[in-house]
């Protein structure tokens, strides 16, 4: 049949029940549906009779009292005819035409024979919650505030109010565009008859439609899942009880929150929620709460909605200490997390946890995180993190909840695991950590430690002390990151470092020894190390633009060394501190019988030494190797040989590598 024939029906009301998704046709589908348009008026206006096929509307009856219109549930075909209704909505608005004005308005936007003064009934197309107040507005021509000016449903109005606007044949395009063009477009009309036949299940339907538009989303499919079997007052209700409150806390998140909300639930983690996944997604929630009855699973999600919300940006448990570890982990990406998260948050929520058991627990978790980022450690954390939640009730039972939560992280495995000081100290003294992601998050903690407060996220820059290729705006006061030693050097620089100024420079240039939050509102550059001395103790305003540099009287690679042993060790020892007894262990479970793994430890390339007499000592050169004497040796054989030199071989003659040979003073087999 053809569409406009369909909406021009005034014994009937088209209604978007609430398990539909929202208005999501983009501007580029809006531009091909005018083109379209235009195309079909363009070969009817020069005789060549055509028609446009636009697709299939499904829907089926709802029963009313008599007298009143009828309701058409739309199962499929919403997208377009709510985007025919703005089309229509824009000719109306735009064109001088009264009568054209008035015979749009009367036939297709509003419906004449309702007698309910209620606009739900005045209006022939009923839209989803969320979208109704925007079209309403719309469709009665009455004022839009900015924010219903920035949704989909007025943006795709205003598309086509442009496009009209444009046309060449702009005088003669209203009337035109939709008897020769529009009034072409054909449908296939299909109406359900669940009462009828029990075959023709509008859920059913629904999940195996091929939607014109963008596909279904998990929070589509779920929302569906919900409420399609319901009868109508019972979907509204829950939808606007329970579901709206989640779209509304959640906006442009709930297929997210879903997937964690699964993974929380089961115990069990999932694929990230994609438009390749959500139909896998959507298969496993149905198993999972197939079980419960709709009205059950909707409460929990909502309830639970807010727990999530506190985790995302600009979340607020109205709690600060609590707000301020969440708000880092937002800036250190650990969105696999939030599963774990939510399960915390729920427990202390209910009483399980009180707010400083949280907090011990969320900062442990954070010094664990933070600790793998400088080492660039992710592996594994989107398919374990999730499973943390099986922790839950050691966390609950544990007097101490922050040495129960690193119980918890030691017990992983390799590349899981939480970072000893041996490993950062050896990475983070010859690291490039000016090119890190986390540089000035890191150094932001430590000035916050040192001074109880730290500088403003919003304000922090980079900025190199050494002048580079960047034009910054120096007249604007901003925290930057500065390099100590420039980045570009000039005489002055030359002679402050010495003869050998371009291996120091090349070597320690972006290193952490060299690098510094500063405060000021003047180009330091390449100035002489006396001047940036001064700025820093009188203008930065920071602790750490003192701490160990005030103090030098020349910036040379003695003094960056020396800094950067005692940055490292601020770092490790006061902002993410770990337990004393796993400061110089490898912290992850190690299966038992298992033989020494060098690549485990992360000892390739260091120097070992031998217990019975350190001066002799072996370079670890691959997983179960090492380098004596130009000769590669296994460690336990290796052993065997030295204590034969000395005349004192075991009467075995079998020894176990591990516990005669040391790394900075620590024996292997204490840290294996």
């Amino acid at each position: 049949m053809k569409l406009l024939d369909m909406l021009s029906n005034n014994d009937v009301t088209f209604f978007v029940p609430p398990y539909q998704r929202n208005y999501e046709w983009t501007t580029d589908q809006c531009e091909t549906f005018f083109d379209d348009i235009v195309k079909t008026y363009n070969k009817n206006l020069h005789g060549n009779r055509t028609e446009h096929f636009f697709g299939s509307i499904t829907y089926f009856q709802t029963e009313k009292p008599f007298g009143q219109t009828k309701e058409l549930v739309l199962i499929d075909g919403q997208q377009r005819i709510t985007t025919t209704m703005l089309f229509l909505c824009a000719i109306r608005d735009i064109t001088s035409d009264e009568e054209l004005k008035s015979f749009i308005n009367n036939k297709y936007l509003r419906n004449v024979n309702a007698k309910d003064e209620d606009n739900e009934y005045k209006i022939k197309l009923k839209q989803v919650e969320t979208d109704w107040s925007v079209y309403v507005h719309l469709i009665l021509q009455n004022k839009l505030t900015d924010k219903e000016q920035s949704t989909t449903i007025y943006k795709n109005y205003n598309y086509f109010i442009f496009r009209l606007t444009q046309f060449e044949q702009y005088e003669k395009v209203p009337a035109h565009l939709i008897d020769l063009g529009l009034n072409k477009f054909s449908v296939i009309s299909i109406e359900l008859q669940p009462d009828r036949n029990e075959w023709e299940n509008p859920q059913e339907v629904f999940e195996s439609m091929n939607s014109l538009g963008k596909p279904l989303s998990l929070a589509d499919l779920v929302r569906n899942y919900l409420l399609l079997g319901l009868d109508s007052k019972k979907q509204e209700h829950l939808y606007k009880t329970h579901w709206l409150h989640i779209e509304q806390i959640l906006p442009g998140q709930v297929s997210n929150y879903l997937r964690d909300f699964m993974q929380w639930q089961s115990k069990t983690s999932y694929k990230k929620a994609t438009e390749a996944n959500y139909k896998e997604l959507y298969r496993i929630f149905k198993e999972i709460f197939s079980d419960l009855e709709a009205e059950t699973v909707m409460k929990k999600l909502s309830s639970c909605a807010d727990l999530y919300a506190y985790i995302l940006p600009g979340g607020r448990t109205g709690h600060i200490g609590i707000d301020y570890e969440l708000k880092d982990f937002q800036f250190l990406r650990v969105s696999t997390a939030y599963s774990f998260f939510m399960a915390l948050l729920y427990e202390w929520r209910n009483g399980e946890f009180d707010d400083d058991d949280i907090i011990d627990i969320l900062h442990v978790f954070k010094i664990y995180i933070i600790r793998r980022r400088i080492l660039g450690l992710t592996q594994a954390e989107n398919k374990t993190f999730p499973l943390y939640v099986n922790y839950m009730w050691k966390l609950k039972n544990a007097p101490n909840k922050r040495k129960a939560m690193f119980s918890i992280l030691i017990q992983q495995e390799n590349r899981l695991r939480l970072p000893n000081d041996i490993e950062l100290e050896r990475y983070l003294m010859t690291a490039n950590f000016y090119n890190l992601q986390y540089c000035r998050f890191i150094l932001s903690l430590i000035e916050e430690k040192m001074t109880k407060n730290r500088p403003s996220d919003e304000k922090l820059q980079i900025e190199h002390i050494m002048p580079q290729t960047l034009n910054y705006d120096w007249q604007d006061e901003k925290l930057q990151i500065e390099h100590i030693m420039p980045q570009t050097l000039n005489y002055d620089w030359q002679e402050e470092l010495g003869d050998d100024y371009e291996s120091v420079h090349q070597e320690l240039i972006n290193t952490i020894g060299n690098l510094t939050l500063i405060r000021h509102n003047q180009e330091l550059g390449n100035k002489p190390f006396s001047y940036k001395k001064d700025v820093y103790e009188n203008k930065a305003g920071l602790q750490i633009a003192r701490k160990e540099i005030t103090n030098r009287k020349k910036w040379n690679k003695t003094s960056i060394i020396h800094r950067g042993k005692w940055i490292i060790n601020y770092l490790l020892t006061e902002v993410i501190p770990i337990p004393e007894e796993i400061r110089r262990t490898n912290n992850f479970s190690i299966k038992e019988n298992r033989g020494l793994s060098f690549l485990e430890l992360q000892l390739v390339g260091e120097t070992i030494n031998f217990n019975p007499n350190p001066s002799i000592t072996a370079k670890v050169v691959s997983d179960k190797e090492v380098e004596f004497e130009g000769k590669r040796w296994k460690l336990s054989p290796l052993t065997r040989e030295l204590f034969n030199r000395m005349g004192r071989v075991s009467k075995s003659g079998s020894y176990r590598g591990a516990y005669y040979w040391s790394y900075d003073g620590m024996k292997l087999s204490s840290i294996i």
